[in-house]
């Protein structure tokens, strides 16, 4: 058994990869920088850079068949609309939607199935932020192209899970106070239980703790 984890350098992706490799599964991420870990062979492939859907196709050809794709892809944006830039907007809407779309596309038209398809998204999927313009309509983008591709017969399980924040490099570039946020290992282990789940199609939120509520999981089907 194969997988793939896009953006599974670091966090919860790299996490996820970690977990994977125990059921001993051959595991692939991708990244702009090697993680040098043991437990997954890193593959080089930068999101941002342009010609997307002929660039990927020409990474998975050179893949063995993937059973299981996860898409952790993603990064912090923040700003109104028109504070950002054109070529941020495309930055942000290919890292965290196009390459999601063109990774199944050429997975599936490569062997005509997939085992599994997971799909990280955030709270911002379902509560829009003002300051998150970009990155709400690519969450939120994420979760119904997913649910979508549970109806291909040609895709056998997908799990859709938003996670509230986490400790990693994801606010690396911010001054946010990441002390009470979740751990990406406690996240991971939430995820491998979801995947457990019957169903072609589960949605899942895990959500830190807040107010009297503690760390948690909500299945919404």
């Amino acid at each position: 058994m194969n997988s793939l984890i896009v953006g599974g350098t670091s966090g919860l992706g790299l996490e996820l990869a970690r977990n994977m490799s125990t059921e001993g599964s051959q595991v692939f991420v991708t990244g702009r920088k090697d993680p040098n870990v043991d437990f997954a062979e890193y593959k080089e492939f930068d999101l941002s850079v342009g010609n997307l859907p002929k660039r990927i196709g020409e990474f998975v050809t050179k893949l063995p068949t993937i059973n299981t794709l996860v898409y952790a892809a993603g990064f912090y944006q923040e700003g109104r609309i028109t504070d950002l830039t054109d070529e941020q907007v495309d930055e942000m809407i290919d890292v965290g939607g196009r390459g999601l779309i063109f990774f199944t596309k050429k997975i599936l038209e490569k062997q005509n199935k997939l085992d599994e398809l997971i799909a990280i998204t955030s709270t911002s999927q379902w509560t829009p932020r003002e300051l998150e313009t970009t990155y709400n309509f690519v969450k939120a983008g994420a979760k119904h192209y997913a649910h979508g591709q549970s109806l291909d017969r040609r895709v056998g399980k997908t799990l859709v899970v938003g996670p509230s924040g986490m400790k990693s490099g994801f606010w690396k570039k911010t001054v946010k106070d990441t002390s009470s946020m979740m751990e990406p290992s406690w996240v991971a282990e939430q995820i491998m239980e979801l995947r457990k789940l019957d169903g072609n199609y589960n949605f899942a939120k895990v959500l830190g703790a807040f107010g009297d509520l503690p760390d948690r999981v909500e299945i919404e089907n």
